[in-house]
């Protein structure tokens, strides 16, 4: 009579580490917070699917330009301040090691072969770091605000007959939709991060 033995189901280092990599690829590609990711140099490195839906372009387009290159102001748009608030945004980040959260943006976009669009965003920018502490990237994660801001501008201005305290509350409103989309963003990156943490 035989007896059967059991193999151990042993795997190589090198595959567990070539299956942790592609988990990642896969978590970074689908998910569901738009995240594009940077050289310390500015300089695009990637893009995840979420993010090149929200800016209309194409990684192929986005590879390997500088972001503002990618990503210029609106030439017919004024008071456009995309890129010095984002480029101050990037600095900060990048001279303190640490996330920045950015106010409410405006920062239109040009998708690939078409007109400008107005955009509004609450952008977030974090640094990637190595062993010793050194930023290795940057990542770019931005909360499209486009409809809420537009759907306050159309709205009609209070008359003079409406009191004081009805123009408050619409006020108090405006903010706490503002808050409460700061907050939804931030909980998503904490997500994102525990899942980073998780690969490495």
């Amino acid at each position: 009579m035989t007896i059967a033995t059991r193999q151990p189901n042993f795997r190589s280092p090198a595959a567990v580490m070539a299956e942790a990599q592609n988990v990642w690829r896969r978590l970074f590609e689908h998910s569901p917070l738009p995240i594009l990711v940077l050289a310390p140099d500015l300089r695009i490195v990637d893009a995840n699917e979420s993010y090149l839906r929200e800016v209309s372009r194409s990684r192929e387009t986005l590879a390997g330009l500088d972001m503002f290159e990618a990503f210029p102001d609106n030439p017919l748009c004024a008071g456009a301040d995309g890129v010095r608030n984002l480029s101050a945004s990037f600095e900060t980040v990048l001279h303190t090691g640490r996330g920045h959260v950015m106010p409410l943006q405006r920062y239109d976009i040009q998708p690939d072969g078409r007109p400008w669009q107005v955009r509004y965003w609450y952008p977030k920018n974090w640094s990637v770091l190595d062993d010793k502490g050194s930023t290795v990237a940057l990542v770019h994660h931005v909360a499209d605000a486009t409809a809420s801001v537009l759907r306050r501008k159309t709205l009609p201005l209070p008359s003079s007959s409406r009191s004081s305290e009805d123009v408050l509350q619409r006020a108090d409103e405006a903010i706490w939709e503002a808050r409460e989309l700061v907050r939804q963003t931030h909980e998503s990156i904490l997500a994102c991060r525990a899942g980073m943490k998780a690969r490495s």
